[in-house]
């Protein structure tokens, strides 16, 4: 089981240049550009540099501004966290992972930061190899084939070390048997779009450059219950998940308020998050979609 680097690079490329935004067929979401985890793989793999849309040294044994993230962090206190995780395949492909935690505390805004015990985030290893990091306790990934998989969840630090209990890393650890994906069998460009019913949701989008490499977005979702384990499955009225857009282009379904984008095109880029049901339908209010967006000028 290995996660498909060729397909992670040409999305990269294909992100990079711009190229015309793809369609909604659900089949994309199996194909790299469609998850910004798989972009966070590239990420995680390569160093090109200093340039912020090309720096992809996210890797746990080098360390970056200062920190070492190949040594692990002892938790000091006494509440010490406890980590948890399940995998389910998704029938569009890929999986959709559930992390659970006790006396840990997931904080976005922090990360790349100094040390505080008790804060952090996860680090995702697929079949041996760091994947990306996350922010939410539910996420899906695309970036895996059929057969059996090993996923692993790290709790990290702020700065990215993991986090340790007597020298021995706080991980937790799944096998699943992901089966084969038949791509004409899911097809969620034909989902079309969907009636909010009730008072509208407020959302909102920041995406702030992070201290050590890529940006993060960090998203306000008011009045829409995010559901991870109820997608694919019937509409419910105020429920589902979200798409992230780049210059109009889908790079990633979300079921949580904050994801790390590794890189972005240089220029002025637009970042949309957009409201979207179980089934994939798009939610709107007059036809219109509901969803929030920002730009940020990316430097070369």
């Amino acid at each position: 089981m290995r996660t498909n680097a060729l397909r992670l690079l040409a999305a990269l490329f294909t992100l990079c240049v711009v190229a015309a935004a793809c369609g909604d067929h659900e089949a994309a979401e199996v194909t790299p550009l469609d998850d910004v985890s798989n972009m966070e793989a590239i990420d995680e793999k390569h160093d090109h540099g200093d340039h912020e849309d090309h720096d992809h040294d996210d890797h746990d044994d080098h360390g970056d501004h200062g920190q070492d993230h190949g040594s692990p962090v002892e938790f000091e206190g006494a509440a010490v966290p406890a980590l948890g995780v399940s995998v389910e395949p998704d029938p569009a492909g890929g999986i959709n992972i559930t992390v659970n935690t006790t006396n840990f505390a997931v904080v976005p805004e922090a990360a790349s930061t100094a040390h505080v015990e008790g804060e952090g985030h996860f680090h995702l290893d697929v079949d041996g190899t760091k994947v990306q990091r996350f922010y939410n306790e539910a996420i899906y990934f695309a970036g895996v084939t059929e057969g059996e998989v090993t996923v692993m969840v790290e709790l990290s630090a702020n700065d990215h070390r993991t986090y340790a209990v007597d020298g021995e890393p706080i991980v937790a650890m799944v096998t699943v048997d992901v089966p084969p994906h038949d791509h004409g069998a899911h097809s969620h460009g034909d989902a079309g779009q969907v009636a909010w019913a009730g008072e509208a949701p407020q959302m909102a989008i920041e995406v702030v450059e992070d201290p050590k490499s890529g940006y993060n977005a960090l998203i306000t979702v008011d009045g829409m219950t995010l559901s991870a384990e109820n997608v694919n499955g019937d509409n419910v009225d105020g429920e589902g998940h979200l798409h992230l857009h780049v210059n109009g282009q889908k790079v990633g379904r979300l079921y949580g308020d904050a994801t790390h984008i590794p890189v972005l095109p240089v220029g002025e880029v637009e970042i949309t998050v957009g409201a979207f049901a179980n089934d994939h339908s798009a939610y709107v209010i007059d036809g219109e979609p509901i969803e929030a967006s920002t730009s940020i000028v990316v430097a070369s």
